[in-house]
């Protein structure tokens, strides 16, 4: 008796635990002060077919000047700043960066208080500029500023980095 009600009591929490894991079920959190904004910065697949380009490297992201963490594929995260103008550097030159082997993105942003933004790192393989038996691929990355929908609908089929 007492196994049949544990199993009852059990299959719920495991259908839980299981829909929270999988992709799709992503919804943007707020800033936890009044003070503060959130960016979101997040890198999904790419949409050409085949092999993802950089699928295993990665590059470390700095805020103003300070790590934030790395983007790997199909990974997002949430970073909390004092809303203001703030400078974000996307590198492969700094540690733990891996394999990173593209140019620096260096842009500029601003943040409001209780604002949340979207930046996209965007990776595709520059198809114009490699021939049949090129022995070495080309890459083009962004960071793009998206909108809330858009963004949210491509988060979704990410998963959160683990920190």
């Amino acid at each position: 008796m007492n196994k049949i009600l544990v199993r009852i009591l059990l299959l719920p929490c495991l259908c839980l635990l299981a829909a929270c894991s999988s992709p799709g079920y992503f919804q943007a959190a707020e800033p936890s002060s009044p003070g503060k904004g959130l960016v979101y910065l997040f890198r999904p697949e790419a949409p050409n077919p085949g092999l993802q380009p950089l699928r295993f490297s990665y590059p470390v992201v700095l805020v103003d000047g300070r790590s934030v963490g790395v983007l790997e594929f199909n990974k997002y995260f949430p970073v909390e700043l004092a809303a203001g103008k703030h400078s974000i550097q996307v590198t492969g030159l700094v540690a733990p960066a891996k394999d990173w082997e593209v140019a620096d993105i260096n842009q500029q942003f601003s943040l409001a208080a209780g604002e949340v933004k979207y930046l996209k790192l965007d990776v595709q393989f520059r198809l114009d500029d490699m021939g049949i038996g090129d022995s070495s691929a080309k890459y083009s990355t962004f960071l793009t500023p998206m909108n809330r929908a858009s963004a949210i609908g491509e988060i979704r089929n990410t998963s959160l980095r683990s920190f």
